[in-house]
């Protein structure tokens, strides 16, 4: 990872940040450039089996809230404190594993909302932290996206532990994500987490200025938090999203995000998501 670093500051990546403002929205809609705007998502009601939603087209992001960096290493600059989230986008390259994911979930090999869990220390090897979480897996993965998984632990373990320098414990899961995805708007109540949605949709958040802060901490209902829904931010499959939770302890925080809608396939059965987090208590 330190030989990433130096690459990236040899080759002038750190100062590569882009912010999305409401006039600077990089990239385009067919790539990863950039936090997507989704208006509200149009559901048809219809009769089982169930449409699948569908989202409207991105629009320009109206907030300073995601700072969207080149690489991971862009995270370690000053520039990072000033945001409740840092954004690196990439465009998936592994195999299509929907199926094997949902047939192992149909038939017990993985659990719907099971949580594979590795606690790690600092100091300690990330490499084998990695290994014990694919070993964990009794789903077949494609082995190019069991190796993009194993890099990522490496890499994103890495660049959290030091943003984070105050911690000593910090949590890596693999989680299968299906019909009890959390869908309501929270913040988290911890310091921070790095997420990485493998397949089907990514996580949903929203900028300051487009929440209602009553009807959030008062739990209400979704629809009431969010002022302007044709301002909710998308992060894509593959992206890596890092989030500060309210108890980051400086700088903006708390970033209000949820779950992606539940999405169904043509007979009914739900979408599973593979997940990858690690969270910084």
């Amino acid at each position: 990872m330190r030989s990433a670093f130096r690459k990236a500051a040899s080759s002038g990546l750190l100062k590569n940040m882009q912010v999305v403002t409401e006039t600077n929205v990089p990239g385009s809609y067919a790539g990863y450039g950039g936090p997507r705007i989704f208006s509200p998502l149009a559901v048809t009601p219809s009769a089982c089996p169930p449409k699948r939603a569908k989202v409207a087209e991105p629009r320009k992001a109206s907030s300073q809230t995601t700072l969207v960096g080149t690489t991971l290493a862009d995270w370690l600059t000053s520039e990072s404190a000033q945001h409740q989230a840092l954004l690196v986008e990439r465009q998936p390259w592994w195999k299509d594993f929907q199926e094997a994911l949902d047939q192992g979930v149909q038939q017990g090999d993985i659990r719907e909302e099971e949580e594979i869990k590795i606690e790690f220390k600092r100091g300690s090897d990330l490499g084998e932290v990695a290994e014990k979480l694919l070993n964990k897996v009794r789903v077949k993965l494609p082995e190019d996206l069991r190796s993009t998984i194993r890099s990522d632990v490496l890499d994103i373990g890495n660049v959290v532990t030091n943003l984070c320098p105050w911690s000593n414990t910090y949590l890596f899961k693999l989680e299968v994500m299906g019909e009890s995805a959390c869908s309501r708007w929270h913040r988290d109540n911890y310091c921070a987490r790095a997420i990485v949605t493998y397949n089907s949709a990514g996580t949903v958040y929203a900028p300051d200025d487009i929440v209602n802060f009553w009807e959030l901490d008062y739990c209400g209902c979704n629809d009431k938090i969010i002022k302007d829904a044709s301002q909710v931010c998308a992060v894509g499959v593959g992206d890596v999203f890092f989030m500060k939770g309210k108890k980051f302890p400086h700088g903006p925080k708390g970033l209000v995000h949820k779950s992606p809608e539940i999405r169904r396939h043509d007979d009914g059965r739900v979408v599973n998501r593979l997940v990858l987090k690690v969270d910084v208590p």
